[in-house]
């Protein structure tokens, strides 16, 4: 075979360029210290490393959550520390309050005023935001301000129940966030299963305990109320007695009772006990309520109200009583008018037949009031006309041998007041109506004659007893526990999440460690094998430099 010179130039060119390939590419290698440093040196190894870089980009996005995460938790775990420490100062002045052998109105007036701060401080908490400017209760709605108020008493709640979920692993979700409706508004009242009440007119001292469900199977989410009556006839000293309704059914019976009353002794019904102690009076009612929820900024302004201004814009009375001694004589036609907020009720017309007792003129007053108002019979043969002012009514029943009228959504800054005029004896014009206040209520006379027209006597709240004030605070005590406890138990999740999220985090840096080996062993460049390469390819570069060389400069002419 015939080798020319060209071929021999070009084979020796080719022979440099292909170490100084090698050589070049050897230098790469060490200065990055990789051994692939494209797909085509190790294909099988360059696909491994995408894998391996894509799994470590994906641990690397975990920590940014659970770094954002660990943030919001700190920062509602903060807030919510704040919050209790609020909530147990609130605590601490009710007790304070509840101290009846030392505070009078000013020092109640004064809590009160500490009070409505620390409500203040707590619902700038609960509206708490993040470095981001996101509200940090309000769900879903990070921009929406968590919860308002009108001013007048009223909280809104504007976020919704959603919570924020970051990935801090393959297979872990944590909660960076609870929602304000969960913290601040989902909180059961009274014990948690039921709230105890004292109606806001009654006039004894009576008061009922905060109680407990004995057997859950036989307790019902129902609403009702004790009614305390005087045993009739009268005895000295005053006998009374106890009937518990159901107002949830309506039914007209009591489930229990009538029962004689003794003082702290247990009542029980419904799968619950309570106690009620004191000294009730005739016509008192005491509720029992399944409970609801209530925003803990509620319980805590009703507390304020409570303090502020002790009492209730509500009143109560009796309307008649002893009729045949007071000249309601057989076939006697007496009228008389009445005017309930802005509701007149008038033309109340009865009629004494021969025969009639107290008892029965005292149901055909109640029925001759509720055929004047136009309005039906409840089930429990008591009569509710609606006032002028929306959610205010009054309620009239037969009490023993009187006519007893109860209102209901006063306020002491709107106060109900009843009035009974005009009443007239059309035949013998010898009759008199006795009026008499109940609990709170006063009223401007005590009776009105049948020969004296355009007689009128007003029903007023005046003040309440101290037993009424006790059992508001009472009441404010078992909601701001029920409070602390929704607090604590979010807390305690908190601290679950925190834990979950270090634990992940440390499980992340395992995983991380483990990969970057598992690369680096792919990857990464023996640097004795690359030097030993480096130096033999550079010595094989000069061997070729030099041969080709060395070919280049042969000449026939000089074997001549």
């Amino acid at each position: 075979m015939r080798v020319s010179t060209a071929l021999i130039q070009q084979r020796g060119i080719q022979s440099i360029l292909d170490r100084q390939e090698q050589l070049l590419r050897t230098q790469n290698q060490l200065s990055e210290g990789k051994r692939i440093l494209s797909p085509s040196d190790d294909p099988g190894g360059a696909s491994r490393i995408i894998d391996l870089n894509e799994a470590l980009s994906q641990i690397t996005q975990f920590d940014e959550n659970a770094g954002f995460a660990t943030q919001r938790l700190n920062l509602e775990e903060d807030t919510l520390n704040s919050s209790t420490n609020i909530l147990q100062r609130a605590r601490e002045l009710s007790i304070q309050a509840a101290n009846t052998g030392v505070n009078d109105l000013q020092s109640e007036q004064a809590i009160a005023s500490e009070i409505k701060e620390r409500l203040a401080e707590l619902f700038d908490n609960a509206n708490t935001r993040d470095e981001n400017g996101d509200y940090v209760f309000s769900g879903f709605q990070t921009k929406t301000q968590a919860f308002t108020t009108d001013g007048a008493g009223n909280y809104f709640y504007n976020g919704d129940e959603g919570r924020l979920f970051l990935q801090v692993g393959p297979n872990r979700q944590v909660a960076s966030s609870d929602s304000g409706a969960d913290v601040f508004q989902l909180i059961r009242t009274g014990n948690g299963d039921f709230a105890v009440d004292t109606n806001s007119t009654n006039g004894g001292s009576g008061r009922i305990s905060t109680g407990s469900v004995v057997s859950p199977a036989a307790y019902q989410a129902q609403d009702f109320s004790i009614v305390f009556d005087e045993v009739t006839p009268a005895t000295v000293p005053v006998s009374l007695t106890y009937s518990i309704f159901n107002n949830t059914t309506g039914a007209a019976a009591p489930v229990v009772g009538p029962t004689a009353y003794n003082d702290g002794g247990v009542i029980a019904f419904n799968g619950i006990e309570v106690e009620i102690s004191g000294d009730p009076v005739d016509g008192d009612i005491f509720t029992v309520q399944a409970s609801r929820n209530q925003d803990v900024f509620t319980s805590l302004n009703n507390l304020v109200n409570s303090l502020q201004a002790p009492g209730t814009g509500d009143v109560r009375g009796i309307i008649g009583g002893n009729f045949t001694a007071n000249g309601f004589d057989a076939g006697d036609t007496i009228t008389f008018d009445i005017n309930f907020d802005g509701t007149p009720i008038n033309s109340v017309s009865v009629v004494v037949a021969g025969g009639d007792t107290n008892t029965i003129i005292a149901q055909k007053t109640l029925d001759a009031i509720g055929l004047a108002a136009g309005v039906g019979v409840n089930l429990d043969g008591s009569y509710t006309v609606a006032g002028a002012t929306p959610g205010v009514d009054v309620t009239f029943r037969v009490v023993g041998d009187n006519v007893e009228f109860i209102t209901r959504g006063g306020t002491t800054a709107n106060l109900n007041s009843v009035q009974v005029n005009n009443f007239i004896d059309t035949t013998s014009a010898d009759a008199v109506l006795d009026v008499t206040g109940s609990g709170n209520s006063v009223t401007t006379q005590t009776t009105l004659d049948g020969s004296v027209g355009g007689d009128n006597a007003a029903f007023l709240a005046g003040s309440p007893p101290r037993a009424q004030l006790s059992q508001q605070i009472d009441n404010a005590l078992n909601n701001i526990d029920r409070a602390m406890d929704k607090i604590i138990s979010i807390q305690t999740s908190i601290g679950g999440r925190l834990n979950s999220v270090d634990s992940q985090t440390e499980d992340n840096e395992t995983k991380t460690l483990q990969l970057q080996t598992i690369r680096s062993e792919i990857e990464d460049l023996d640097f004795a094998e690359a030097i030993s390469n480096l130096t033999f390819q550079t010595t094989a570069l000069q061997v070729a430099q030099q041969t080709f060389v060395r070919i280049q400069n042969l000449n026939l002419f000089d074997l001549i």
